[in-house]
């Protein structure tokens, strides 16, 4: 993470592995000692990672409700809720998604858009929310099989579809420009200007 002008945090995501959690974590105790006015989380090309993982960092952006949801063939439902405790729950929020970001960023993406917590700036996302599980096989090879889907919050389901950027902003730009982190920026400084009127 590093702290950009106009005292805005950005943290790129760049896999949710088992300890991306506890790092987003204190990256997150860190920017609150530096009173970040706002933040930017960057999950393009993050191609996902561990489920737990995700629900551990969502909910750090999260007062409370659900994640996601999976449905598996028989049609049984399995909810992740939010868990407490979260250490940036206010603080105004951006999400660089694209083309790239997939599984475990989509999760994340469609739970801080569903909840209304941050908009989506970028392209739309990938479109992998499947539930999968390995099976060895004696010939030392291994088959995956797909067992259920995940759903948004809101029931949005991502396998197939991706989510769509609240705003769309092609990649684009000569060199050192990044056009998605600029948006972002300007959002976050309008949003910030509003609030402490």
């Amino acid at each position: 993470w590093e702290m950009l002008p106009g005292n805005i945090a950005y943290i790129e995501i760049s896999t949710f592995a088992e300890n991306t959690d506890e790092a987003v974590a204190e990256a997150l105790r860190e920017i609150e000692m530096q009173d970040a006015e706002g933040m930017i989380l960057d999950v393009r090309n993050n191609l996902g990672g561990l489920l737990s993982t995700t629900v551990n960092t969502a909910s750090q952006f999260l007062k409370d409700g659900l994640v996601l949801y999976s449905v598996d063939g028989d049609g049984t439902r399995t909810d992740y809720e939010v868990k407490s405790g979260g250490l940036a729950l206010d603080i105004p929020l951006a999400l660089l998604v694209n083309q790239f970001s997939a599984s475990a960023s989509e999760v994340l993406s469609g739970a801080l858009q569903s909840h209304e917590r941050a908009i989506l700036i970028g392209t739309t996302t990938y479109g992998k929310g499947s539930v999968n599980i390995p099976k060895s096989l004696s010939n030392g090879a291994s088959l995956y099989f797909t067992i259920g889907r995940w759903y948004s919050p809101n029931g949005r389901l991502i396998e197939g579809e991706g989510l769509e950027p609240d705003v769309l902003v092609e990649t684009g730009g000569s060199g050192d420009e990044d056009p998605q982190l600029e948006m972002a920026l300007e959002y976050l400084n309008t949003q910030i200007a509003t609030t402490s009127r």
